[in-house]
């Protein structure tokens, strides 16, 4: 694996092709978890990746889509056209200088741009591929209307990475409510803790279990999946 503490001639030298973008978000994660949440745990996923890949790590993105957490306070959001044109300049500069697969892992479920985005870019067919992990792949069971945002499976994750910035006083709520409620009054609107699950049955076990889990399911995808696009494209130039 190569990262931003290597050289640029460490990263010559190394053949590596792949390059692992992680996007997170600085928003809050109720009064348990700290508002950088969704970046601290999708840059150690994305590390985890790049390692098994070998691939050349970027730094997570600290700032994203987090409107609907704009009630409280320390939420930071970009508006989705930036985010969406940020990941667009990134993916400009790799494949300038020649990287030809990029994997881009989503550690915030509001950052739904990026989904077309990805889509815009690879039927662009500009020489470049890039494929999508998300949070339903390295993070299984974060998304259900139980456990959609600082939840047990959530809290779990964090107590195995960093349990000394998890706070010992937690509340479970589940919202009377579908996740489209976000969008029509926020998560203030629809939990005043801004809690959606039962972080109190969160344990650090649960959370390694949790992310080993994912992470191999991350693998999996990602190695599959560039295997079969290219598959494809040499089908495509054939005919």
């Amino acid at each position: 694996m190569i990262t931003w503490e290597n050289t640029y001639r460490e990263l010559e030298e190394s053949g590596v092709d792949v390059v692992v973008v992680a996007v997170g978000a600085l928003e809050q994660h109720s009064i348990h978890l700290p508002l950088g949440q969704d970046w601290l745990c999708v840059q150690a996923v994305a590390r985890r990746i790049a390692e098994r890949l070998n691939a050349y790590l970027l730094p997570a993105l600290p700032f994203s889509n987090s409107q609907e957490h704009q009630d409280f306070k320390g939420t930071v959001w970009l508006q989705p056209a930036t985010l969406g044109q940020v990941f667009k300049d990134i993916v400009a500069s790799l494949r300038h200088q020649g990287f030809r697969k990029v994997v881009l892992v989503n550690g915030h479920g509001g950052n739904w741009i990026l989904k077309p985005t990805v889509r815009e870019l690879n039927l662009a067919r500009t020489g470049i591929t890039i494929v999508w992990v998300g949070p339903e792949t390295w993070a299984p069971g974060a998304a259900t209307l139980k456990e959609l945002h600082a939840g047990r499976n959530e809290t779990s994750r964090a107590l195995a990475l960093y349990p000394h910035l998890v706070k010992d006083r937690r509340v479970d709520f589940i919202p009377d409510a579908t996740r489209e409620y976000l969008d029509y009054v926020g998560v203030k609107g629809a939990s005043p803790e801004g809690v959606w699950g039962e972080p109190t049955k969160a344990t650090a076990e649960e959370g390694r279990r949790l992310m080993e889990e994912g992470l191999e399911a991350s693998v999996k995808y990602i190695t599959q999946t560039f295997a079969r696009i290219e598959e494809i494209q040499r089908r495509l130039g054939a005919g």
